[in-house]
């Protein structure tokens, strides 16, 4: 603060005059500021300074003359004053510390000062339009020169002041360049309102001349959303600041101009013009609906004030008449608002909320229900509410979801819960419909979302809450995230009315011991109920549904169609579970799950019945069968959630060291202790093929990794043989694969592939062993003399091998165990060995005639299991012989010839079944698969020596080509035989999905008659009346097959073993193949498709690709470079062929390929041979 220095006058106080008083008479001092010191700042003051200063109580100009001529204060007056300024002043400021001296010079640094500088205000943020840079007039103003909405909005009612034709058409010129149309209209326009219409007309026409597709509100580009919040927030702010300046009262021909041009708009067949001229229209409804709300507010204070006023004593007759009038002119007021509401609401929305333009009719949904919260009194009523229930019904998926968003709204306002009862008893159906069978997966979210509000107020009925809880199990995962809330809410009312019918959640827990450590979870516990109800509750929401096959799934939202499965899905459970995750504390406690369902319920039973608590818990929460089957799905879910993101939170960068280590120690510790209860599951569930599936999913997720770091080879050595205990014991095709995943799992890795192959080995000879003893003093090519018991174990042992053969090599089928000691029938089959048996096998596909349907069915099901098992065999004899080519070596001669014999005995057997058998049977259709398979795994093998260019450095001088003899194309009658079968499925799938074929070619075989397909039209009007989902079960079956067997051929033909010289050549069977590629479907087109590849990857790349050092395992990257190879290369490389190794009239084709056969197109970057390394 600047010093006060006195002037020069009033140093001498004695020589000036004296009044009567005795007091001197003196001019009042003048306060000059000192001058700060030149270069500082700030400068601090002084204790004396401060004392000195009284601002505060300095006297105005009138007091100092009225004191002047009174006289100066007495020295007591003074005193006085200068005590109160002490006590009213504000402490001073600190001293500054003194510094500390130290020996020598002190070097001193100069420091800036930290003078805080004022901030500037911030401007408004600037409003650009999408379209143009028009800065003129009103649009300017409110869109790029950054001023506020409401200056703008006074600015324009000042120049309607002052001219009122010009301020309208600067209205209609504004929405018109909102628009995007820079034509603009005059005040002649404005003064001939019954010409708007023409007026506007011409204006469009001339508009739409531009051929404009964009317009400022529906653009993509930065600042869309904020040019729309401009446009509304204008108006709005324009009609309350006329409605605070009266013009809304005083001239009311202001809102009917400003209507005649907007409202017409609003109805033209310009679209930018009518979504604009809709924005602007609904903006000033809701300025309405605010300016009304603010009158009936200030209604219902003066209503209040007069009660008030009546209620006194002594009544104030004059205020409580001047208050009575004011409620009567705030009356008329909204009178007058609510006619110009109703105008243009009939005008404008009740036209434009069914507008053909989905994003009009959002626009208007969402401004409704904006007015029912604005303005209640008008706009909550069953009159305006059915508009959003009639909405329910659009044919938008975005405006259906902008509905129930809105409804959600409403729902959620306590105090508008009364006033929606009878809107939720007419539209409830339809919201629960909606959430259940919209075909959008958002809408069905959002109206899930809005049933739990509902059932929050009680407005749904018990079947309303069943049909929204079965979506639990949806397909689709947003809509599964949705109804977690709605889902969880259910299980904990059921667990709450049980714990309240046992005495209360207080007497339960002091009830219950309090048990810690390793026991802490196998002890009855108040979470074991909550599971219980879970799991009740899972079960009461699964539809009994007939069973499916595997490769068939139920799509949503409804489930009443079916698809194709393109992989392996999870349980219905399992996805449950997933989703209930985060909800449902209970489920993230996996120790909690795994000690309910090792504890042993028996004992409850054999306890008996009381009234003790604890025992009414145990009975509470004893498990059915099924619910053990499904708390283990769940379990699964929760323990591969739970590892899932530990293994995320190594890779997460924002955590510490600490906390990942954290992490990794409880992943560790996760492994050991389901490596203790694994064991335990499968003692307790092992005997239910279902349970124990899930008990061997458990393997899978752990990270065996662990035990080696912790020198436990004795735990996973125990876990190994419970495994393969599973495994021989179980006949079901389920838990054989879970079996064999596990296997896997373990032997992918490294350190364990000893152990593991070990492991193996013990289970070949178990499965060869008693293969043997079955076979021995058996014929097992001729079909139907088998026991339907001794038919069935072969089948059994069949299978393990199939899935055994997956995991580890089956050479172990190819040695004799047993010397022959005579010439008996018993002798001569140990002298074989069990490979020749299993050969054999094939044979009994060739149908008898007059066997029963059980038998021929059981037959059937041995021979697909050969099948299956034929192809990982013929695989692992490739790898073999791959080895040799890319080493350099000879390939033993014996060995050589067994394998030829064996693929010779193989193929000759597929042919017989595949010309014994008619139509689209499906065990024809897999011996054609399996055929194709052999072939191309064998004819790839010229390839792999064409790549080997380390094999050729290595050769040595005895190494011959013999091998080459089993790389042979198919030949023209096999061909013929394959094409036949492909009309055959094609018309299947033609008739069951009723799709009309091109015509086959002049050329074509005859199709045999009993080749057609079966259905007939007696079994048509079957069919019709059979369920439609059999009928669609039917259809995909056809479709799966046909793929499969298309996507085998498209691969011949790649690899050049059809359409080759020993099948004619020509093109042929890839022109038969594209014949009907548009006819039949996307799945099988897609799978045709695949037959242009080579063609697309030759146009991308200048030269065709080298193929390298070709890997230790067959990979389907090498067959890919192979196939972009011209004809012309391939017709340069001789085959020879071996007349005493190969039969003149069956040819041999190959190919690898994974084992699992899907229906999806050969996506050949993706797939491996299962040989493994």
């Amino acid at each position: 603060m600047a010093t006060v220095v006195m002037s020069p006058e009033a140093a001498n106080i004695t020589s000036a005059p004296r009044r009567k008083s005795g007091r001197v008479s003196t001019k009042p001092q003048r306060f000059v500021p000192a001058a700060s010191p030149a270069g500082s700042a700030k400068r601090k003051r002084t204790a004396e300074e401060t004392d000195g200063d009284i601002d505060v109580d300095e006297p105005s100009s009138d007091e100092e003359q009225t004191e002047s001529s009174e006289g100066e204060p007495d020295e007591e007056e003074l005193r006085e004053r200068r005590r109160k300024q002490k006590k009213t002043k504000t402490p001073g400021k600190k001293p500054a510390p003194k510094k500390a001296k130290t020996n020598g010079a002190t070097v001193s640094l100069a420091i800036r000062p930290a003078a805080s500088r004022p901030k500037k205000p911030r401007k408004a943020p600037i409003r650009k339009s999408a379209i143009g840079d028009d800065t003129e007039g009103l649009y300017g103003d409110v869109f790029a020169r950054g001023n506020r909405i409401d200056d703008v909005a006074a600015q324009w009612v000042a120049s309607f002041e002052q001219h009122e034709a010009n301020a309208v058409a600067d209205i209609v010129n504004f929405v018109l360049r909102s628009a995007g149309c820079k034509i603009k209209i005059d005040e002649n326009d404005i003064g001939d309102p019954d010409n708007a219409p023409n007026r506007l007309g011409e204006i469009q026409d001339e508009y739409q001349a531009e051929d404009v597709t964009e317009y400022p509100l529906i653009t993509k580009a930065r600042g869309g959303a904020a040019f729309r919040q401009a446009l509304h927030g204008f108006f709005v702010a324009l009609i309350q600041t006329i409605a605070q300046t009266s013009l809304l009262y005083r001239n009311a021909e202001l809102i009917e101009n400003i209507q005649v041009w907007i409202s017409t708009m609003s109805s033209a067949p310009n679209r930018p013009f009518r979504h604009t001229s809709t924005v602007a229209s609904l903006a000033i409804i809701s300025g309405l609906s605010r300016v009304a709300s603010d009158i009936v507010e200030s209604s219902a204070k003066k209503i209040r004030q007069s009660e008030t006023e009546s209620k006194k004593v002594r009544v104030n007759k004059g205020r409580v008449s001047a208050v009575n009038k004011e409620v009567d002119e705030l009356g008329q007021k909204r009178e007058a608002v609510d006619a110009t509401i109703t105008d243009w609401f009939d005008t404008v929305f009740v036209h434009r909320y069914r507008d053909v333009d989905f994003k009009i009719r959002v626009e208007c949904v969402e401004a409704l229900a904006e007015w029912i919260m604005i303005y209640p009194d008008k706009f909550f009523d069953g009159a305006h509410l059915r508009y959003l229930g009639w909405v329910l019904s659009d044919i938008s998926p975005p405006t259906r979801l902008e509905v129930l968003k809105q409804l959600q709204k409403l729902f959620r306002d306590q105090d508008k819960l009364a006033g929606l009862k009878t809107f939720t008893e007419r539209f409830r159906p339809r919201i629960v419909e909606m959430a259940t069978r919209d075909a959008d997966s958002g809408v069905r979210a959002a109206a899930v979302e809005l049933l739990d509000v509902l059932r929050e107020a009680g407005f749904l009925e018990p079947d309303d809450i069943d049909s929204v809880g079965k979506l639990i199990f949806d397909a689709e995962p947003k809509v599964r995230k949705a109804v977690v809330g709605f889902f969880a809410e259910t299980v904990t009312s059921a667990y709450e009315l049980q714990v309240e019918d046992m005495g209360g959640e207080d007497a339960l827990e002091e009830a219950l011991p309090a048990i810690e450590g390793d026991d802490e979870y196998s002890h009855p516990r108040l979470e074991w109920l909550k599971l219980k109800c879970l799991v009740e509750q899972l079960l009461a929401y699964d539809v009994d549904e007939s069973e499916l096959p595997s490769q068939i799934e139920r799509l949503p939202p409804s489930g009443s169609e079916l698809g194709l499965v393109a992989v392996g899905i999870e349980s219905r459970f399992s996805l449950a579970a997933q989703a209930l995750y985060d909800a449902v504390p209970e489920i993230r406690e996996w120790a909690l799950l795994a000690g309910y369902l090792l504890y042993d319920h028996s004992q409850t039973i054999q306890n008996g019945t009381g009234e003790d608590v604890e025992m009414m818990l145990r009975q509470n929460c004893k498990l059915e069968e099924r619910e053990e089957i499904v708390l283990l799905d769940v379990l699964n879910s929760a323990v591969a959630h739970r590892l899932e993101r530990l293994a995320e939170a190594q890779k997460d960068k924002k955590k510490t060291k600490a906390q990942r280590q954290a992490d990794k120690e409880e992943q560790a510790e996760m492994a050991k202790r389901l490596t203790v209860l694994i064991p335990q599951l499968l003692k307790k569930f092992g005997a239910l093929p279902e349970a124990a599936s899930l008990c061997l999913r458990l393997q899978r997720l752990l990270n065996l990794d662990v035990f080696q770091e912790l020198r436990q080879d004795a735990a996973l050595v125990s876990l190994l043989d419970d495994i393969n205990k599973q495994f021989l014991t179980h006949q079901n095709a389920i838990v054989l694969q879970e079996a064999r995943e596990a296997l896997l799992h373990a032997q992918a890795y490294e350190e364990l592939r000893e152990i593991t192959a070990i492991k193996n080995q013990v289970l070949w000879d178990d499965l060869v062993n008693t293969f043997n003893a079955v076979r021995r003093g058996r014929d097992l090519s001729k079909r139907g003399n088998l026991s339907r018991n001794v038919l069935t174990g072969v089948s059994n042992i069949v299978l393990k091998m199939s899935e055994l053969a997956r995991v580890s090599n089956p050479i172990a089928l190819e040695k004799i165990t047993t010397a022959p000691k005579s010439k008996s029938k018993k002798a001569a089959v140990e002298s074989t060995p069990p490979i020749s048996s299993l050969l054999q096998i094939l044979d009994r596909g060739v149908p008898k005639q007059n066997l029963d349907p059980e038998m021929d069915a059981a037959e059937d099901t041995l021979v697909r299991h050969t099948i299956n098992f034929m192809l990982p065999y013929t695989l692992w004899k490739v790898n073999e012989c791959r080895d040799h080519i890319e080493a350099g070596t000879a390939i033993p001669d014996d060995d050589l010839t067994a394998i030829a014999e064996r693929r010779d005995m193989c193929v000759v057997a597929l042919m017989k079944i595949l010309e014994s058998r008619k139509g689209a049977d499906e065990l024809r259709l897999e011996v054609a698969n399996l055929l194709l398979d052999v072939y191309t795994s064998f004819f790839m093998l010229k390839n792999v020596k064409a790549s080997s260019s380390k094999g050729k450095k290595n050769q040595s001088a005895d190494v011959n080509d013999d091998w080459e003899a089993l790389c042979q194309e198919v030949d023209e009658p096999t061909t013929k035989l394959l094409l036949q079968l492909l009309t055959t499925a094609e018309n299947n799938l033609a008739k069951r999905t009723r799709k009309r074929l091109e015509e086959p070619d002049v050329d074509d075989e005859p199709i045999d008659p009993d080749d057609e397909p079966e259905s007939s039209d007696d079994e048509d009007e079957e069919i019709e009346g059979r369920a439609a989902e059999e009928k669609l079960l039917r259809s995909l079956m056809a479709e799966q097959k046909l793929c499969e067997l298309g996507g085998r051929m498209v691969r011949a033909v790649l690899a050049g073993i059809l359409d080759g010289k020993s099948s004619g050549g020509g093109n042929y069977v890839r022109k038969r193949l594209e014949r009907n590629k548009n006819k039949l479907g996307h799945d099988y087109k897609e799978v045709i498709s695949f037959l242009d590849a080579p063609k697309e990857r030759k146009g991308k790349a200048a030269k065709p690709a080298k193929v390298a050092k070709a890997p230790a395992k067959p990979s389907k990257n090498t067959e890919i470079v192979i196939d972009d190879e011209s004809e012309e290369e391939r017709e340069e490389e001789p085959i020879d062929e071996d007349e005493e190794m190969a039969d003149d009239q069956v040819n041999g084709d190959a190919r690898g390929e994974e084992e699992d056969v899907t229906s999806e197109p050969p996506q050949e970057e993706e797939v491996e041979s299962v040989l493994g390394d």
